[in-house]
């Protein structure tokens, strides 16, 4: 097992400082907080520099927000000081444990995302199927309120394992406790929607599943993407079985619960929704709330561009971007909807 000794000198040096905010101000220029932070930037940096290496920094409070997309959910978002300790800590412990991830965990991680889980999905499904010779069944699953739920002691033992700085131990720990939903006997539980640490802590978290499933359960057909799972077999029994012993591990282990209404199993060609599409044996599609919330955005963007609010050349990019989540599936008139509807000529 790799350890990482004395890392905290170099996360908190100044030379990682300026270059862990050029990563982090990346597509955000135009945002009122970051000009704001970089009117001052040498002086917040050298005072946080300061902070950090006398051990006195200190989290400041998250603004919360709701976003509806397509449900509700609850942001909390740090100032832009603690967000950039958070790309630091990010940078660094991605390092750690990135390469410990079993290749089938697709949540953001370099190289993996939703279009890997589709043809990682479509690898499976034939070997399992035999080019559609034989009946294929899959099992999804998905984590009860996962982000509400991440423990916060199990989830410092778990990077504990393998990083052994005392200081950098320290400041990880500072950003857990940072944020919490509620203490439950003492514990404090819950992850921030908003940070950039927290999907790398949800994959550190549900690392020990993926092991569960690989080493213990000896299950070849499985795909992670976040707290969404999914296992492949040619038995529906073998299946059906899995779910009591997912269930018995994630409560023991992990504190976590299995949504109730969430865990399904069916046929291939009923379809197998993962990471955005329903996959059948001979096309593929966007999920149809997928669909209404794409529509919805363009909309709301061409509205802007009727408005004058943002440019031909923005409202295109915004419709392109669009037709290349498309082009992996089997959708070209729902594409040429969309273009006969928002595209625009670039001026």
């Amino acid at each position: 097992m790799k350890i990482a000794r004395h890392l905290f000198d170099s996360i908190v040096s100044i030379e990682n400082l300026f270059f862990c905010w050029d990563q982090f101000k990346r597509g955000k220029k135009k945002r009122k907080d970051i000009q704001q932070f970089e009117v001052y930037l040498e002086d917040f940096i050298f005072a946080l520099h300061e902070e950090l290496i006398a051990g006195s920094y200190q989290h400041r409070p998250y603004k919360k927000f709701y976003v509806f997309d397509p449900k509700e959910r609850h942001i909390s978002k740090a100032c832009v000081r603690d967000r950039l300790v958070h790309q630091m800590v990010y940078a660094a412990l991605s390092k750690i444990f990135d390469p410990t991830f079993i290749a089938h965990s697709l949540s953001c991680r370099l190289g993996k995302g939703t279009h890997k889980g589709m043809v990682y999905l479509k690898q499976f499904l034939r070997k399992i199927s035999q080019n559609g010779s034989k009946d294929c069944f899959s099992l999804k699953m998905d984590i009860q309120k996962f982000f509400d739920s991440v423990d916060h002691t199990i989830l410092k033992e778990l990077i504990q394992k393998r990083l052994k700085d005392t200081r950098a131990v320290a400041l990880v720990d500072t950003i857990i406790d940072s944020f919490f939903c509620q203490e439950i006997e003492g514990r404090k539980v819950g992850l921030p929607l908003g940070n950039v640490t927290s999907q790398l802590f949800a994959n550190i978290y549900l690392h020990e599943l993926d092991l569960f499933v690989k080493e213990t359960l000896k299950k070849k057909f499985y795909l992670r993407f976040c707290d969404d799972f999914l296992f492949l077999s040619n038995q529906r029994d073998e299946l059906h079985a899995l779910i009591p012993i997912i269930r018995l591990f994630l409560q023991e282990k992990l504190q976590l619960n299995l949504h109730p209404k969430k865990v399904i199993l069916r046929k291939f060609h009923q379809g197998i929704d993962f990471v955005g599409y329903v996959l059948f044996p001979h096309h593929r599609t966007l999920r149809t709330h997928t669909k209404k919330r794409l529509k919805k955005r363009l909309k709301k963007k061409h509205t802007d561009y009727i408005s004058g609010k943002i440019s031909s050349g923005a409202m295109d990019q915004c419709l392109q971007s669009y037709l290349g989540i498309l082009a992996h599936a089997n959708q070209h008139e729902f594409s040429q909807v969309l273009k006969n509807a928002y595209w625009v000529r670039a001026k």
